[in-house]
């Protein structure tokens, strides 16, 4: 019985990529107007690295768009708990048959499925990608069962974190103060990561305490991001100001006790300085005008991670860019054509399973503007 116990404790945690990686974003950073509601693994600027089960579950939800999450799936564990695994490249075979044949009977390039396949804990559930915004990298959410909350993921897993918090500086603010706070996971120094923890004491006394670990999805709720980490006059805009409602004199000490996911304690004394923080001005938001319709680049050919041949149209869109719910593809028989597409670089992407690439190819597109363009294209040019 004690050698059973001893090697439980002994497994190893779950890795969603079957193997060690480091993170890039962390949960509860600042996205403006929202705060990460996950966590953010990179997977070596590569595609296709297998998504792995963390137990027995259920997908019982796909999708695939050309923006935001991009290819995500969730899955439901064994425990209930819902994960999210998003920017996919590609789902297991199961999930993509579906996901291919609720495209063609919508003709619709983004889809939404409603699922129940059942997976076995460490199945390949989908392959790692760039689909929706961003470089190759994992995007992870652990929910509640109810979906409305959501949890760090790193209590379920190891997030690797060598560096602890940098305190930098305090200065009042509004109707209390703020102090500045950057974290970094590992060198080297290239992205900045939110913290778990904050308590600041003066005196001994706790002014304030707070733990980021979990986020309800409630737009209120998100929008508090505002009032919690703040956007102000900062030189040096590396790292978060984050918005303390205590009333301290300026000049008077505090000490800051910032933790990260990992347990790395940073303790530091600051002396509020005098000069109160400013908002920051709004960005000025510049209106342009688009008359020029979209254009294509010439087409060639690629490999993906998968040895699948992609026919890959670049597209030259105008200010307004591409309206991508407005493009459609169609063969010599009016059939319609599954496509995809890459934000970055900007182009649409035919597969040799879904179209002859030795026929003629129709395609119609427009800006957001409302230009649009038709065309008949070869993808043997």
């Amino acid at each position: 019985m004690f050698f059973a116990i001893s090697l439980a404790s002994a497994a190893s945690p779950y890795q969603p990529l079957g193997r060690v990686a480091y993170l890039t974003s962390s949960f509860g950073e600042s996205r403006g107007t929202r705060y990460h509601a996950g966590i953010d693994f990179s997977t070596d600027m590569e595609e296709g690295w297998p998504v792995i089960a963390p137990s027995d579950g259920v997908v019982e939800f796909a999708a695939r768009g050309a923006f935001g999450y991009g290819r995500y799936i969730k899955f439901k564990a064994k425990d209930e708990h819902i994960w999210v695994f998003a920017h996919l490249a590609e789902f297991n075979k199961k999930i993509d048959d579906l996901i291919r044949k609720e495209m063609l009977k919508k003709e619709k390039a983004s889809v939404q499925l409603s699922l129940k396949i059942r997976f076995k804990k460490g199945d390949t559930l989908a392959y790692s990608g760039s689909t929706g915004i961003g470089n190759p990298h994992l995007h992870i959410e652990y929910r509640t069962p109810d979906g409305k909350v959501a949890l760090n993921p790193c209590k379920k897993m190891t997030c690797t974190d060598t560096i602890a918090p940098s305190v930098s500086e305090a200065a009042p603010f509004d109707s209390g103060f703020a102090v500045k706070i950057v974290d970094y996971s590992r060198e080297p120094l290239e992205n900045p990561m939110s913290i778990y923890s904050l308590d600041i004491y003066q005196n001994k006394k706790l002014l304030f305490g707070k733990k980021y670990d979990s986020l309800p999805f409630a737009p209120k709720e998100m929008a508090k991001i505002k009032n919690d980490l703040i956007r102000v006059e900062d030189e040096e805009n590396i790292g978060d100001w984050h918005f303390i409602k205590a009333k301290v004199k300026a000049n008077s000490k505090v000490l800051v006790v910032a933790k990260d996911f990992a347990n790395n304690v940073s303790k530091t004394e600051l002396m509020l300085k005098s000069d109160y923080l400013k908002f920051k001005a709004k960005d000025s938001v510049e209106v342009l005008l688009d008359t020029v319709p979209p254009d294509l680049g010439s087409v060639y050919f690629k490999t993906d991670f998968a040895g699948k041949l992609q026919c890959r149209i670049p597209v030259i869109d105008s200010l307004s860019g591409l309206e991508f719910n407005s493009v459609v593809f169609r063969d010599k028989n009016n059939k319609w054509i599954i496509f995809d597409y890459d934000s970055d670089p900007k182009e649409l992407v035919i597969e040799d399973r879904d179209f002859n690439f030795s026929e003629q190819l129709s395609v119609k597109l427009c800006d957001k503007a409302k230009n649009c363009m038709e065309r008949e294209l070869s993808c043997n040019n």
